[in-house]
């Protein structure tokens, strides 16, 4: 007789049930297309559940599931998915990102090569009867350079086939540590000597505020005159606007495009460009690929139930009953300190070293250390980092986190240090929790200060000199900006000084250029803390 029930829905494909079948100990009950009413209905009776994106896995379905245990994503999105639900009634959400990565990066590879020998338009013209020999003169790729933006998966795979057809292949990553190891003969370089460099750039980043809109018009001047560009990641990180602009003139020589900023999307005025080429998001669309990821899923489902062994996890395991409550405080400080000094530190990461005193050793420190690691990466990783693979993460890109206790300081009951420290900078932030259980900064590289760090920040350091407050708060009145508070430290008189200020509204580039033009400042950064 079966342990467990497992529900497929969305039209699996057969290779995961079978995968299911095989433990003898996992019932699937297969539905490929179900109504929302009887889904509620029987999702009480089933231990697991595994979706593509055609259902949607919200808090009544997931509070309906009483005996739910683990939720699997057959593929790398998980919107359909309220995960913040599952972790609070103590369900895993896995994914199975792995299973496209060569698939997308073949896609990749087929659109490289349709970009240089103009094979969509050339045979377009073929279908209308027409033998145009000469219009359609293309490229080698061998010798030529590629420049790949993002070093994940897709884009390491990418690499690495390019490699072998005779290309040569320059990267650009800025949260891969230098000395990490890298595929043999590939060239890890800044964005700009990139840009310089290539014929080919091919993107594979995620989607975040740092990478919205990377290759735009001021990126493109910096390119080759007949650079060619290609984009199966995510639309939004090539500026569609400049890059029009930029085919029509012809500083870019040609265009590849899997994705778009919105989506679908048939009336881009990129499609009615001659050297624009583009597919409908088929980056994953293979027989094999669906059928990897309903394996991968299906087998993750099944050792989790079985075995309990967690792989592909998109949120935590529960800790002992009550402690995430106990103490909650002291996550909260955690996330806060990693992510105000991600935002201060400029460069790669390479080591991060945290320390605990106090009554913060009382939890599960591991837990804490995932949090701060996840912390750090999100902003540039929004897409797949977790608790789960955030130290794992962190090891691929050759970050080194240390983690260590020690006793704590006479004047703190508890408290929390990072130090960051990259190829340009190092920071370090101490925090601590007070009796209101609110967490605060108490020191920032050596200047004592206390701040609650919560919404829009900036935070500056200048020489302690008169005026130097009264002209930033010139400059943000000039700018509409309302100071809600200030929080000031300085080693001494006339010395070296800082200040975090709270305001009310997010800040503008524009707005932070000013003030680092402002006489005695030595640097300024806008930071958000949600």
């Amino acid at each position: 007789m079966s342990q467990f029930k497992v529900l497929l829905l969305d039209g699996i494909d057969p290779a995961g049930v079978e995968v299911i079948q095989r433990t003898a100990s996992i019932t699937p009950v297969v539905h490929d297309k179900i109504s929302r009413e009887k889904l509620l209905e029987i999702i009480g009776e089933m231990d697991g559940v595994v979706v593509r994106s055609g259902t949607n896995i919200d808090r009544e379905f997931i509070e309906k599931g009483q005996q739910l245990k683990v939720i699997g994503r057959a593929g790398v999105g998980v919107d359909n998915v309220d995960v913040d639900s599952a972790t609070e009634h103590g369900v895993l959400v896995m994914n199975s990102p792995g299973g496209s990565t060569t698939t997308t990066a073949e896609h990749t590879i087929a659109m490289l090569f349709a970009l240089a020998r103009n094979i969509p338009q050339a045979y377009k013209t073929l279908k209308n009867r027409q033998w145009e020999k000469t219009k359609f003169k293309g490229v080698e790729l061998a010798g030529k350079t590629l420049g790949v933006v993002g070093l994940g998966r897709i884009g390491s795979e990418v690499a690495r086939k390019c490699q072998a057809i005779g290309m040569n292949v320059i990267a650009y990553d800025p949260y891969i540590n230098p000395d990490a190891h890298l595929s043999s003969g590939l060239k890890l370089v800044e964005v700009q000597e990139l840009f310089d460099q290539a014929d080919f750039i091919t993107v594979h980043s995620p989607l975040t505020d740092t990478t919205r809109n990377l290759i735009n018009k001021k990126a493109i001047a910096q390119m080759k005159t007949g650079v060619r560009i290609l984009n199966c990641a995510r639309g939004g990180i090539v500026d569609e606007a400049d890059l029009y602009e930029a085919l029509k003139s012809g500083k870019v020589a040609g265009a590849a495009f899997d994705v778009f900023e919105t989506e679908p999307n048939t009336q881009s005025p990129l499609l009615e460009l001659e050297n624009f080429i583009a597919t409908p998001h088929l980056g994953a669309s293979t027989v094999e690929a669906q059928r990897k990821v309903s394996e991968d899923i299906c087998s993750q489902v099944a050792d989790y139930l079985l075995r309990n062994t967690v792989r592909g996890a998109l949120n935590f395991p529960q800790l002992e009953a009550g402690q995430v409550e106990r103490y909650q405080h002291f996550v909260d400080l955690a996330g806060r300190l990693a992510a105000f000094i991600a935002q201060i530190c400029d460069g790669r990461m390479q080591t991060v070293s945290i320390r605990y005193s106090g009554e913060v050793c009382d939890m599960n420190l591991n837990y804490l250390t995932s949090i701060i690691v996840r912390s750090l990466l999100a902003p540039v990783l929004r897409e797949g980092i977790n608790l789960i693979n955030a130290m794992h993460v962190a090891n691929l890109r050759g970050i080194k986190v240390q983690e260590t206790r020690v006793p704590a300081p006479e004047n703190f009951t508890n408290l929390i240090i990072i130090e960051l420290k990259t190829d340009v900078e190092s920071h370090r932030v101490s925090g601590t929790v007070f009796t209101d259980k609110l967490p605060r900064i108490v020191n920032v590289d050596g200047y004592p200060l206390e701040v609650v760090p919560r919404g829009n920040m900036i935070f500056f350091t200048n020489n302690d000199q008169p005026g130097v407050i009264g002209g930033i708060g010139t400059v943000l009145g000039q700018c509409n900006v309302n100071i809600a508070g200030m929080h000031l430290g300085r080693e001494h008189e006339g010395g070296r000084a800082l200040a975090l200020l709270l305001v009310d509204n997010p800040v503008h580039n524009e707005v932070i250029e000013r003030v680092r033009k402002l006489e005695n400042i030595l640097s300024a950064k806008v930071v958000r803390v949600s």
